[in-house]
C-alpha cells in the first residue's frame, strides 16, 4: 500500500516537474538574456543554471520517473548505458547547485567594501568560473563511469554502484559533494553577503548617478532572487540528504524506509523545475522584465 502511494505521487509530481520545469527554464532564458539583466555578471550564472536544469530534467528527472513511477530502468539495458546515464545524470544534477554557489560568491564580491573583491565581479570571471565548474564536476564524477555496473536485484537487473568498499565510498561522496557541501557553501556565502550589505547601509554615500542607481537596483533584485533560490535549494536538498545519511546506519530494505526515501526524493527534483516560479514570486523586477516579453504588455 505504501509503495503504491509513493509510486502514484512520483508519477504525479515528476510529470508536473518535467512539464513546468521545461516551460519555466525556457522562460528564464528569455528573461535573463534581456539587456537590462545582462548588465550583471551574476545573470550568467542564472543562465547557466537554467540550461543545466533543462538537461537535468530530461536526463535525471525523466530517468527517475521511469524507474520509480513505471519500473522501467533504462540504465539496465547495457553496461555502457548504465555508466553513461549515471555519469552524465549526476553531473547535470550537481552543476545547478554549483552555479548558485558561484552566484552567491559573485554577490559577495559585489557587496564587498574591498575593491580587490569587487573587481572579481565581471563577465569574464563568470564565464571562466562556469567552465571551471563544468570541468570540476566532470572530474569529480568520473568514478561513476568506472564503478557503476549492472547487477541482479531480486528477479531483475538494475544499474548500481559496485558492492563493497566503493558502495560505501559512493554514499559518503554523494552526501558530502552533492548534499551537504553546496548547502553549507551557499548558506555561508549568502550570510557573508548580508553582513556586507548591512555594513554598507550604515555608511554615508554621496548622491548616486542614474546609472549607478540602476546597477544598485539590479543588484538588490538579483540578491533577492538568489536568496529565494538558495532557500528553496536548502529546503529541497536537506530532507533527501538526511534520509541518505540514515541509510548508512539503518536497514534500508524495509518497506517503510523505501517509502520515505521515495517521498523525500521528490522535493530534490523540484529545484530543477521551480526556479522561474520562485523568481516570479520573489522579485517584482523579474516580473516586470517577464511582462515585457508578452506582446499584450508592450
Amino acid at each position: 500500500m505504501l509503495l503504491d502511494i509513493s509510486t502514484q505521487l512520483t508519477r504525479i509530481f515528476l510529470i508536473s516537474f518535467i512539464i513546468l520545469g521545461t516551460i519555466g527554464n525556457l522562460l528564464n532564458l528569455l528573461v535573463f538574456t534581456r539587456p537590462t539583466l545582462l548588465r550583471s555578471s551574476c545573470t550568467l550564472y542564472f543562465i547557466a543554471a537554467s540550461i543545466d536544469n533543462i538537461l537535468a530534467i530530461y536526463i535525471a528527472v525523466l530517468y527517475r520517473l521511469l524507474l520509480d513511477g513505471f519500473s522501467i530502468d533504462i540504465g539496465s539495458l547495457s553496461t555502457i548505458v548504465c555508466k553513461l546515464r549515471g555519469y552524465f545524470g549526476y553531473i547535470f544534477l550537481s552543476l545547478s547547485p554549483y552555479f548558485f554557489i558561484l552566484a552567491c560568491f559573485d554577490r559577495y564580491c559585489s557587496s564587498s567594501a574591498l575593491a580587490k573583491y569587487r573587481s572579481w565581479r565581471n563577465k569574464t570571471t563568470a564565464k571562466r568560473c562556469i567552465i571551471g565548474a563544468i570541468i570540476l564536476s566532470s572530474i569529480l564524477y568520473v568514478h561513476i563511469a568506472i564503478f557503476f555496473e549492472i547487477r541482479p536485484v531480486d528477479s531483475s537487473v538494475t544499474c548500481y554502484p559496485q558492492q563493497g568498499i566503493y558502495n560505501l565510498f559512493w554514499r559518503i561522496f554523494y552526501l558530502i559533494i552533492y548534499c551537504f557541501s553546496p548547502c553549507i557553501c551557499m548558506g555561508l556565502l549568502f550570510l557573508l553577503t548580508l553582513i556586507n550589505i548591512r555594513r554598507q547601509s550604515r555608511q554615508i554615500r554621496p548622491n548616486l548617478t542614474r546609472i549607478n542607481h540602476l546597477y544598485r537596483h539590479l543588484d538588490r533584485n538579483l540578491i533577492q532572487m538568489l536568496f529565494s533560490q538558495v532557500l528553496t535549494q536548502l529546503i529541497c536538498i536537506l530532507p533527501f540528504a538526511i534520509i541518505n545519511l540514515l541509510e548508512i546506519f539503518i536497514d534500508s530494505n524495509t518497506i517503510l524506509f523505501i517509502f520515505f526515501k521515495k517521498i523525500f526524493t521528490i522535493p530534490l527534483f523540484a529545484i530543477y523545475a521551480t526556479s522561474f516560479y520562485v523568481y516570479t514570486m520573489s522579485s517584482r523586477f523579474y516580473r516586470q522584465e517577464f511582462m515585457k516579453l508578452l506582446p499584450s504588455c508592450k
